[in-house]
């Protein structure tokens, strides 16, 4: 697959200037039809899922869009190779829908699962449910156990970081529409936004690792009922790509 770097700068100011906007600007077409998101790819993003199925895989996965090209492999519940369930979102691309069972997980071997993230990251998570329960819809994990969890439902979002004994908990209008997330750490304070609003943030305790000291890898969906359009990962502070600011 080809796929260049960045877009051109007139092309990435208008998408950045549909912040929150509909579907039909999240996508944008280029020489290649693989469908790639409006947000510039380097060196530091670990992964970028935006759920479009990756021809030539040798199981049932999703695309990964980073310099690393680590797919997504669907997993049901016994941990067999599971198709990953696709529907319409946008006028490029798919998003993934979960329904309780089934989950996207990246591999041993990936990168991702070989990296030490550090102190300064960057995550994006855009997602949808009806659950009136919070489930987690995305964790990073590693051998040290849970680094991260992110559990959402129709009127809230739940933050979880083990490493540093934090729980942020949002309350969110009730609703099944787009969730834009975003949690960054710059080395010294945690922040997290939805919808482009920063909602809560702390302090990092000195010399305790925000997301722990060990590789992590990813789970996508598992336990959650509801849609993912896409999932980045970035080991810098690069800012609220869903904003326009």
């Amino acid at each position: 697959m080809k796929l260049r770097n960045a877009l051109p700068i007139t092309l990435l100011a208008a998408a950045l200037a549909a912040c929150g906007g509909d579907d039909e600007t999240r996508y944008v077409d280029r020489d290649d039809p693989t469908p790639v998101e409006y947000m510039p790819v380097d060196g530091y993003v670990l992964g970028f899922w935006v759920m479009d199925t990756q021809d030539g895989c040798d199981g049932p996965c999703i695309n990964d869009h980073s310099p690393y090209g680590d797919p997504l492999y669907g997993l049901d519940a016994d941990d067999q190779p599971a198709a990953p369930t696709l529907t319409d979102g946008g006028e490029v691309g798919r998003v993934a829908a979960f329904a309780n069972d089934y989950r996207l997980v990246t591999r041993d071997t990936g990168s991702l699962n070989n990296s030490v993230i550090g102190e300064r990251f960057t995550l994006h998570l855009r997602a949808r449910t009806d659950q009136a329960d919070a489930v987690p819809v995305l964790a990073l994990a590693g051998e040290g156990g849970t680094a991260l969890r992110i559990s959402l439902a129709r009127d809230r979002l739940l933050v979880e970081l083990p490493s540093q004994s934090r729980r942020l908990l949002t309350a969110l209008d009730a609703g099944d529409g787009w969730r834009e997330i975003q949690l960054a750490a710059d080395g010294e304070r945690v922040t997290l936004a939805v919808d482009c609003n920063t909602v809560e943030g702390f302090d990092v305790a000195p010399g305790v690792p925000v997301l722990g000291s060990d590789p992590v890898g990813a789970t996508v969906g598992e336990g959650f009922a509801g849609a993912v359009d896409l999932v980045r990962l970035s080991r810098r502070d690069e800012g609220n790509l869903f904003c326009a600011d």
